[in-house]
Parts: structure tokens; sequence; C-alpha cells
């Protein structure tokens, strides 16, 4: 689907938020909670990406010669049915979504694909616990709207105190923990506050997005030594310390494990 800048908000010191508009938007379909979509970014110097020549399978292919767009993931933040979708990014040193979103203007046009996956969130939970990292706080926002009226923990890491934001909880609040801008530290926070979190009685859900690496030892530590069942997790790594572009539908699963109330037969649709 084609999309094209409406404006670009700065909601943070770090996190730019793209408002995206066009009428192949009314077919956009959110999908469930922490679905993600699949952003068709144009080369440096281009104001649109190319069209694919062809797909061979999910593939797409390109003529000769034309220089394909690249694709990176992302959770919407909101979406509104008439046309209107909003994806937050976050500015960080070198990378190519980091570079677009800083030289990207009003007018310019992307391609967006998906949704895909999601959470299909429990509704029998005694309470429910959500962390995240800045990257994955789009996701996290969808997440809370949908969970019932019940026991909340909500922890949210950002490398400081500029970055915080409203979440709109109806009257809870969101513990921010601080990192420091020494990325060698992502997911610390995070750890550290759920391994000393005295968690609530009765049956119980965690949501867990961040970095890869944080992410799997909070997943071991949850089912390990807090004896959370694995089919109430949702774990997420929406970023990997060193890699550029750490693919996506990271869950953190290991042989003996399938993903907890996610969607994944949902078709991928094609731009």
């Amino acid at each position: 689907m084609w999309a094209t800048i409406e404006r670009i908000e700065q909601v943070t010191e770090r996190v730019r938020r793209v408002h995206l508009g066009g009428d192949d938007l009314r077919r956009f379909e959110p999908g469930l909670p922490g679905a993600h979509i699949k952003l068709f970014l144009p080369a440096p110097g281009e104001s649109r990406p190319p069209l694919p020549a062809g797909y061979e399978g999910r593939r797409a292919v390109f003529a000769d010669g034309v220089v394909p767009p690249v694709l990176r993931t992302y959770t919407p933040l909101r979406f509104d049915p008439r046309g209107h979708l909003e994806v937050e990014m976050v500015v960080h040193g070198e990378g190519f979504a980091s570079d677009w979103v800083q030289r990207a203007r009003a007018g310019d046009s992307i391609l967006v694909a998906g949704p895909r996956g999601g959470w299909e969130v429990p509704q029998d939970g005694a309470w429910y616990l959500v962390v995240a990292d800045e990257t994955a706080i789009p996701a996290a926002t969808q997440v809370l709207a949908a969970l019932p009226d019940r026991e909340l923990v909500v922890a949210l890491e950002v490398i400081g105190e500029g970055e915080e934001r409203r979440m709109g909880l109806g009257g809870r609040e969101a513990q921010w923990l601080y990192r420091g801008d020494d990325a060698r530290q992502a997911g610390m926070a995070i750890e550290q506050f759920v391994r000393q979190l005295e968690l609530p009685g009765g049956r119980g859900y965690a949501w867990v997005a961040c970095e890869a690496g944080a992410m799997r030892r909070i997943r071991r530590h949850l089912i390990g030594d807090r004896g959370i069942p694995p089919e109430h997790l949702v774990t997420r790594g929406y970023w990997k310390l060193g890699v550029a572009d750490h693919p996506d539908g990271d869950y953190g699963l290991d042989e003996t494990d399938s993903p907890p109330h996610a969607a994944t037969s949902q078709r991928r649709r094609k731009p």
C-alpha cells in the first residue's frame, strides 16, 4: 500500500512520529495488538521507493539497475480507518531508518505491507506484566489498550528523563527506568526491575519486548525462577546489540516452545 508523509512530529528527544496518509491506507487492517508491518523505505536521494517488477514467492524482484528499497519492521502506534497511520522511529547513531526519518519530508512516499503477527490477549488473567524499551513502546501501547481492567505492572526503559511520555493508562502509572546512553546497558534496567519485582498471586501473563539478549534472560528468569508457564509469556527481541537489522519474529523460543497467543497464520500482504 502506498502511504504519503503528512508530517513528522518530534515526540521526545530521540523519537519521531511519522504521520502517514493516503487512500490506500483505507484498506489497512490493524491486526492484533503488537502486530508488525513492513516499511519499504527509499534510497538516499529518492522521495519514493520503486515498485517491484514481480514476486518470487514472497520475495520482491526489481528490474535491472533499480536500487531496491530497504525494508524495516515496525509496529504502528495507531491507525485511523479514514486513512491515517502513525509510526514511531527512534533516532540513534547510524542506521538506515534512523537516517531516513531525519531526511524525510512531508510529501515523500513509502510502501507499507502487513500487518502480521500480534498477540491474542487473554482476558482471564488476575494480573498482567508489560515491560518494554523505547523501540517497543508503540506495540506496548496497543497491548495495554487491549488488556482487561486487572492488576497491572508496566515498566518502560529509556535512556533518560527526556524520553518519557504520557501513556494513557487510565490513572495507573508506568515505571520509567533509565539506562543512560551506553548501548551496552540495554535491557539491564528492565531485567533488574523484573528480578526484584514481587509478582501478584494468581494467574498472570507477561509481555516483554526489548533488546534480544535481555529478553532471553528475562524469559529464562520468569519461567525458571518464577514458575510462569511459557504459554503465559510473549517475549520479543525488537533489536539486538551489535546487529544492524535484527530479524523480526524473535520470540526467544527454544525447541519446546511455541509462540503463545501469537497470530502466525496471517497472510503477508503485498505493498
